[in-house]
């Protein structure tokens, strides 16, 4: 699966990382504008939070469509 974060300055998603497997500590910054997004390990950290409520807002969708029946 291949993410892609929208940079909040300029709203691109083209990302410049500064070796082909980034590092933990790496910084991540915006292709086009050169804003930076912090490091590689605190972007994995806050899509990981994100794809678990996303996995929490489906398992609970489900119990309440299985309610309703």
């Amino acid at each position: 699966m291949q993410v892609e974060i929208p940079c909040p300055k300029c709203g691109k998603t083209r990302m410049n990382f500064p070796r082909p497997q980034p590092l933990d500590n790496d910084i991540i910054s915006c292709y086009s504008c050169n804003f930076e997004l912090g490091t590689y390990g605190s972007v994995k950290a806050k899509m990981a939070r994100f794809m678990e409520r996303m996995r929490q807002a489906a398992v609970t969708q489900a119990q309440a469509a299985k309610k309703k029946q």
